[in-house]
């Protein structure tokens, strides 16, 4: 991000020749490689390719296989990534992938050409996995909104311990880890909260507006659910989650949304960068908020709006190795680059079905290799790029320039939803 025009906002994607050597084979790039800005301009990101299915990565259909399909008549099974809400790269290069199935976590193995379907048992059982991080020994942290707490397994996917519960949590969406281990960060978006664990579990903090009960909430919930699975004589309905919509009674703790200094109002996710800093993202309060180590405000950037800059609807936020933001609009269908001030830098993606393009994205992470897993939730697949440093100094776009205005707005995604 060395110089001024490098840093103007594009909605477009330039091509270049493969740079050679940093493209991971199997995610299987063209000889011509989409790259933010476009050319002449220096490159800053380039795009690699896409996880639909275990395909992606180089399974291919084995001799018994070849039988079973020969003598039965049927395909050999082919994982696939359905509705991704989140995405998670291990120190292995283990791809997790939630969202797709109920109670479980695709796993994907790019190095061993493998992928599985991860339903843990007994204690570490999952309901709904939403949220996905990781620590330093490769322990999953998964944030399960229906069982309202947060699941923590080893690589063998054997449960470790669990944070929170039903007299904690409301509906925890995402969590991540301090770098050093020792504290939990997990949003609810329907308490309106971040919620501080010690590593041994202890509640340290509520960060936000902490003025409902949550006991009598779940009494008022369940209460609803009843009275709406009763009237519609449907048993197996879940009604607890669309109570609300019939009787009136809102999902959320109404009392606990706040816009002010370390408030908040639906929050999606968060990450823990490598300094400490916890940056949140605050949904409908169309920002992000940065806290420190004890959930103290430090600053926040954003405002609702269509223009670079701006938020409609932001969800997955990450950090990479120097500090750099990167924000994902589920509306826009791109992802917003800021310095750690806040300060905008670049944006890419856009809306579509094509490579380098988003519909309706969520999470994001980055790995020790500078690629970026995006979780394209309604194409169905996570699609990776690759951020391509640069030792020149940087120089933030001023978001007055109509020029680099016109240029967001002309790729945005138009009426979304």
């Amino acid at each position: 991000m060395r110089t001024r025009a490098a840093l103007a906002l594009v909605a477009t994607a330039g091509l270049m020749g493969c740079a050679g050597g940093t493209s991971p084979g199997f995610f299987n790039p063209s000889a011509e490689e989409l790259v933010w800005p476009v050319p002449p301009e220096q490159p800053r990101v380039r795009y690699l390719g896409q996880v639909a299915s275990d395909r992606d990565i180089g399974k291919t259909s084995g001799f018994f296989d070849g039988l079973k399909q020969g003598l039965l008549g049927t395909e050999s099974e082919t994982l696939v990534t359905k509705r991704p809400f989140d995405v998670h790269v291990d120190g292995r290069g283990h791809i997790y992938v939630s969202g797709g199935t109920v109670g479980a976590i695709l796993m994907l193995m790019p190095e061993q050409q493998e992928a599985q379907i991860l339903a843990p048992e007994g204690p570490g059982a999952l309901l709904k996995p939403m949220g996905l991080a990781g620590d330093s020994q490769d322990l999953l942290y998964v944030a399960d909104a229906t069982a309202a707490r947060v699941v923590v397994l080893d690589p063998f996917m054997g449960f470790v311990r669990s944070y929170g519960s039903r007299d904690v949590f409301l509906n925890p969406v995402d969590v991540d880890v301090s770098p050093d281990g020792d504290r939990i960060y997990v949003v609810d978006s329907q308490l309106h909260q971040l919620v501080i664990f010690s590593r041994e579990g202890e509640l340290l903090r509520r960060v936000g507006k902490d003025e409902g009960d949550i006991g009598a909430k779940q009494t008022r919930m369940a209460d609803a659910a009843h009275r709406l699975s009763t009237a519609s004589g449907s048993e197996e309905e879940d009604a607890s989650a669309d109570a609300h919509a019939g009787t009136g009674e809102p999902s959320d703790m109404v009392e606990n949304r706040g816009n002010g200094p370390g408030e908040f109002r639906w929050p999606a996710f968060l990450e823990v960068s490598a300094d400490g800093t916890v940056y949140v993202s605050d949904g409908m309060n169309f920002r992000i908020q940065a806290l420190d180590a004890d959930g103290n405000f430090l600053r926040e950037f954003g405002r609702q709006g269509d223009v670079a800059g701006a938020f409609a609807r932001p969800k997955g936020v990450t950090v990479d190795r120097e500090g750099h933001v990167y924000v994902v609009d589920a509306a826009f269908s791109n992802i917003q680059i800021f310095d750690a001030e806040g300060r905008l830098l670049l944006a890419f993606a856009e809306f579509g079905p094509g490579a380098g393009q988003l519909w309706m994205p969520s999470g994001i992470t980055i790995d020790d290799q500078d690629r970026i897993f995006v979780a394209d939730r309604y194409n169905d697949r996570v699609q990776v790029f690759e951020y391509l440093p640069d030792p020149g100094p940087e120089l933030p776009m001023d978001p007055d320039d109509p020029g680099a205005m016109a240029e967001f707005d002309d790729g945005r995604m138009n009426g979304s939803d």
